[in-house]
């Protein structure tokens, strides 16, 4: 497994959201120290596409709130929104502004063959992980054997217990580690 000169942290949607929106100000302050010190934060390109779910939801509750809509009404039409070009444009430039923000991430596309499809594949039937946690698990599996990262960091306690349990399955434990903000900040920055 190839060495990195320097630490780089495979980072989750969740935490990518709480910086894009400030949500949690220990995430945000995680990412900006982990900035300063030079570190990397990668993720699969699947990231982008859930931040784009997550924009165009926002996108719609925020208009559906202006039509006054009732909460019910919104949970129901939720799947069936009508955006228009200006929505896609609002969520592309949100992302472009959260990845201008925070410059130290990259993204790839980690599941590239049968095998890794077939790795995340096996984790998501054989697991309580749904379909975007196993491919984000398996994409940082297949990071850490890239020699890209050795740490995924999340907030999303199923996935952090069951990825757990998984990577003491398949004995992946020496490889990758999974983590959450309070985590990383108590083993990296002890202040």
């Amino acid at each position: 497994m190839p060495k990195r000169k320097i630490k780089s942290f495979y980072i989750d949607t969740n935490i990518a959201l709480d910086y894009a929106t400030n949500r949690d100000i220990d995430t945000v302050m995680l990412l900006e120290r982990i900035k300063e010190k030079g570190w990397k934060c990668i993720s699969s390109t699947f990231l982008a596409m859930e931040m784009a779910d997550y924009k165009k939801e926002d996108l719609f509750i925020e208009r559906a709130r202006s039509k006054k809509w009732e909460f019910r009404k919104i949970l129901r039409e939720k799947d069936n929104k009508e955006l228009k070009s200006v929505d896609f444009e609002s969520a592309i430039d949100w992302f472009e502004d959260f990845k201008k923000r925070y410059k130290k991430i990259d993204m790839y596309d980690f599941l590239q063959d049968k095998e890794s499809w077939s790795l995340a594949q096996e984790i998501s039937f054989n697991s309580n992980l749904t379909a975007p946690d196993a491919i984000h698990l398996t994409s940082a599996i297949w990071a850490a054997f890239g020699g890209r990262c050795d740490i995924f960091i999340t907030k999303d306690k199923p996935l952090n217990k069951e990825g757990k349990k998984i990577l003491e399955q398949y004995k992946l434990k020496g490889v990758l580690k999974i983590m959450t903000v309070a985590e990383v900040k108590k083993k990296y920055f002890k202040k």
